[in-house]
């Protein structure tokens, strides 16, 4: 509803950042929007969770020190911008069997919600949104191999892991009985404090305690 937006304007006071700082949040899948012509408005949610975890205490570790703190379980979920170098986001609009693809024959590695769910939480998808990594090699064949639309406001969101940090994606993750590949649940709890949902963070809090 639009009572629930807020402008860019609004959102950079809210935020304490510039309104060119929350464009590129934006645009970069890193806060969700939503376009008006050449306008965009930014959920208020969004900007409460944003605010929840704005509190960055040091450096974003590189990439596969982050890896190294998903596997040891050590993340503070009220620091998650230390952590954003797991994976460079990248959204995308594709069909719900291109997204499966991309699982089940080139080895992405499913979080998000269905990662969740994975590890017990009882949460439930809300339409095709999904949460995958991949590595480098399979992001750069995406347009080749699956119908897929590079899109700001896509609901697939695609967290790229370079060649040199993803077998420590590999090794953490899990197998579902169906031969899945799910993101550890750290890394699940990291990814779900993106959103704007309180129960998704919640699950986050849950996962980091009690199967970190």
């Amino acid at each position: 509803m639009a009572s629930d937006l807020v402008s860019l304007a609004d959102a950079s006071q809210l935020l304490g950042v510039s309104s060119e700082r929350v464009r590129q949040l934006v645009v970069a899948g890193d806060l969700p929007g939503v376009r008006f012509g050449n306008a965009w408005a930014v959920p208020r949610d969004a900007i409460a969770a944003r605010r929840q975890v704005s509190n960055r205490r040091g450096r974003p570790l590189g990439e596969r020190r982050a890896w190294q703190a998903i596997g040891s379980g050590d993340v503070d979920l009220s620091n998650v911008s230390r952590y954003r170098n797991r994976g460079v986001v990248e959204r995308y609009s594709m069909s719900a069997a291109d997204a499966a693809y991309l699982v089940s024959d080139l080895g992405a590695v499913e979080s998000g919600v269905a990662g969740a769910v994975f590890h017990g939480e009882l949460l439930q998808a809300q339409g095709a949104e999904l949460d995958l990594y991949v590595s480098q090699r399979v992001h750069e064949r995406v347009d080749s191999v699956v119908a897929a639309v590079a899109d700001p406001l896509g609901s697939v969101v695609l967290r790229v892991v370079s060649g040199e940090a993803w077998p420590n994606v590999e090794a953490l993750a899990a197998r579902s009985y169906d031969g899945r590949l799910v993101a550890p649940a750290v890394a699940v709890a990291l990814d779900l404090m993106d959103s704007g949902e309180a129960r998704h963070w919640v699950a986050a809090e849950n996962l980091v305690r009690g199967r970190g």
